[in-house]
């Protein structure tokens, strides 16, 4: 067997030592115990108590609303009554002034008006009608107006003319 020769060993030389610093003091350590774990009734309570009173604000303001607007809703209530029972007057006054009684009443005592004994009803004979046209076509050719035809056209009544004929008087 043959003998190896060992490799040749170099001194390493050793690091050198970095400044040293002071370890910083530790806080002081306690042993804890284990935490409880009950829930917080008092921070539950106050919530709930908080929830309820804003609740109970809640609805008073709610109902606030509600009875002015109901206030509010009746007095326009009042408001319609009254303006349709004035209507109602308003219009039996118109009625009983647009009566025929009252009218003849007023026409006879303050107009002096006296009521018709009858109605007579005035019908011209032909010879009248005749006499009218005769009256109307000569007045025409005398002023260049037209005839009693051309009065459906906008021309001038004739009832002026024919009057005097029908009998009737004023």
């Amino acid at each position: 067997m043959a003998t190896v020769p060992a490799p040749r060993r170099v001194p390493v030389r050793a690091p050198s030592p970095a400044p040293r610093r002071e370890p910083e003091p530790r806080p002081a350590l306690q042993v804890v115990r284990e935490a409880n774990r009950r829930p917080r009734y008092a921070l539950w309570t106050v919530i709930a108590v908080g929830g309820v009173f804003a609740l109970f604000f809640g609805l008073v303001m709610f109902h606030t609303v509600l009875l002015k607007n109901q206030r509010r809703l009746d007095q326009l209530d009042t408001q319609v009554r009254d303006q349709q029972a004035t209507y109602q007057q308003l219009r039996l006054q118109v009625a009983q002034l647009q009566s025929p009684e009252r009218i003849l009443e007023v026409a006879t005592a303050k107009l002096g008006l006296v009521p018709s004994s009858g109605t007579t009803y005035l019908t011209p004979s032909g010879a009248d009608a005749v006499a009218a046209r005769q009256a109307q076509a000569e007045k025409a050719t005398d002023d260049g107006t037209t005839s009693l035809a051309g009065d459906d056209q906008g021309g001038s009544s004739g009832w002026p003319q024919v009057k005097p004929y029908l009998g009737g008087s004023g």
